[in-house]
Order: C-alpha cells, then structure tokens, then sequence
C-alpha cells in the first residue's frame, strides 16, 4: 500500500479529497480504493494494473490530439460512479486485488517508450489510479512520451490540478447526461462540467464524449442540453463526439439508432459547435474532420484508422483556418 496524495485526516478518519465524492472513510471509501489503516489514508491501486495494450489515440477517442499516434494504455479496477451500461464493467464492478503482482511506473513508461508515443490512463475510471499518475507522467515525459487519460471527470480541481503539474497533456471527458442521468449513477452533473472547464483553462487538450444510451439521454432535449452545456463551458472549438451505446452490463435496450446520433450532431453544428463526430458507426461521413471555415476535408478517417491527415502546422491546408488540438 501507498499513503494516498490528496486527504485530510481527522484522528479516527479520513476525508479523500481525490473525487466529488469527498468520502468520509473509516475503512474503505465508496470505490473500495482507498482504506484509512493505522491513522493514514492509504491508496490500493498503486502499481495494480488490469489491463495495458497499445491502442490508437481515435479508438479513446482522441480526434485533434496526435492523430494517428498510439498510446500504451492501462487501467485498475473499480469506479465512483455507477453506470447501468458499463462497456468495462469487468473492471469498474471489480474492487482492487489486494494481493497482486506490482507493475512500477517505470516498467511502463519503458513499455511504452520501446512500443508506442505516449501513455493513457483509461478502461475504468483513470482518476482512482491518482497516487500511480502523478509518478508515471513526469517519467513518461521525461522519455518523451505524450499523456493523456480517458475519464467520466469526476475529480477535484485540486487533484486535476495536480495531475496536471505532474505532466497530464490531454483529457477526453464522457459526459453521461443532464442532472436526472448522473442522479441515476450517483454523481451530479455540475461538477462534471466545472472539470471540463478547469481542465481547459489549465491548458490541457481536451474532448467531451457522450454515449448516446437508447431511452436513457437520446431525446432532443437532452442534445440540447448537452450542446448548450458544452459551448457554455468549453466553448465551441473543442470537439464534442456523439458515440454509438450497444448493450453491456445490467443494460440491453437496443444499440442507439444512428439517426439519434444524426440529430444530435445537427443540434450541435447549429449552436456552432465547430468539430462533431459520431462515434461507433464505422464508415459514417461525421468519422472525419472538416475545416469550420471552408468545409475542406481535413482528417479522413475508417473506424479507428487515420487514412488521410492534411493538417499543415495545425492548420487548414487550404485557408491557413487554425485548428484546435495538438498535431
């Protein structure tokens, strides 16, 4: 066990400060990650690693961040939240082994280094592997590595923060819905978004994914809501996908129908949402980037292949238009 990074103790417990959740913990707190022992809160994630493959940046999905590069990436186990719908519930629905074969930072940061561009924290919820981060992402920066985590954004501003000095290049925030959805999953919205913005002003490149759930956040209303919500607090330049639900979990209600996701992206180029993709539709024309200014296609894309990348010193290669993103 580790001593954990972000907490205030109060003598017979602690209070973890790493999510919204703001625990009070006297044994374990809601994610099972954190125990408080022998007056110390203590982390169970650190170097208890579930999963590391090398995947590309658009699978994330990363659209305007290194398009084409891949990323070691990696998880543990458990989440704060609870979602019905889990595509990695054999992770998220998983307390950490308290028993487990140590995987040190450096051991993936030279994985990484020997196969891949860059590290992502991703598959369940990056945030409770905070202690882990804050030691891999100077390493990996150090070797050269870009770093980047998939997240629901349910942090602190202080634990962002500090992820952020420790090295963190980009996010990709899943917004799961409006207040009603995340009452459902047991967070609230509102500090979803104060994430996304926070992450934005911190410099960090940033995405807003929302999984389109059949009956769950598929009417028009909460497309408008979505889109209102994300230009008010990331503005309309950062890429905001639109992205297929299938069945998993405790959910089968049928896969989203693509002229949900259709009206969705309409919502959003209307309200002036410069970059809106479909995700999980391969072949589908809203895979692809296009200039805002001149409409020229940019970045061609098939599933989560770049086949075609005419983006010129982040910029149009036909009217000089400045794209948002990291290139």
């Amino acid at each position: 066990m580790r001593e954990a990074k972000l907490y205030k103790n109060f003598g017979d417990h602690a209070r973890c400060l790493v999510c919204w959740r703001l625990c009070k913990i006297k044994d374990y707190g809601y994610c099972r990650t954190r125990v408080y022992k022998d007056g110390k809160l203590y982390t169970l994630t650190y170097g208890n690693i579930s999963a590391c493959e090398n995947r590309p940046m658009e699978i994330k999905p990363f659209f305007h961040f290194k398009p084409g590069d891949y990323s070691m990436t990696f998880s543990t186990y458990s989440c704060n939240l609870d979602c019905p719908w889990c595509q990695n519930w054999h992770l998220s629905k998983t307390p950490p082994r308290e028993s487990y074969e140590y995987f040190p930072p450096e051991k993936l940061v030279e994985l990484a280094y020997k196969n891949s561009n860059g590290v992502c924290a991703s598959f369940n919820e990056p945030t409770l592997l905070f202690e882990y981060l804050l030691d891999l992402f100077p390493l990996a920066k150090s070797k050269g590595l870009h770093t980047t985590m998939v997240s629901n954004g349910y942090m602190t501003p202080k634990a962002l923060k500090m992820l952020r000095e420790a090295g963190l290049d980009g996010m990709n925030i899943d917004v799961k819905g409006d207040e009603d959805v995340y009452t459902l999953i047991g967070g609230k919205a509102k500090y979803v978004w104060r994430t996304a913005e926070e992450a934005k002003r911190l410099g960090i490149h940033l995405e807003i994914v929302n999984l389109v759930i059949t009956d769950v956040n598929d009417r028009e209303d909460d497309f408008e809501w979505l889109v209102e919500n994300h230009v008010k607090y990331v503005g309309e330049e950062v890429p905001l996908h639109f992205t297929r639900y299938f069945p998993a979990y405790l959910f089968d209600k049928p896969p989203t129908k693509i002229e949900k996701l259709e009206k969705a992206a309409e919502i959003a180029r209307k309200e002036g949402v410069k970059f809106v993709y479909i995700g999980n539709v391969p072949g589908h024309r809203l895979e692809n980037t296009f200039c805002p200014n001149c409409g020229k296609l940019l970045i061609r894309r098939y599933s989560y292949r770049v086949l075609e990348n005419k983006i010129k010193n982040g910029k149009c290669f036909s009217c000089g238009e400045k794209i948002y993103g990291v290139f």
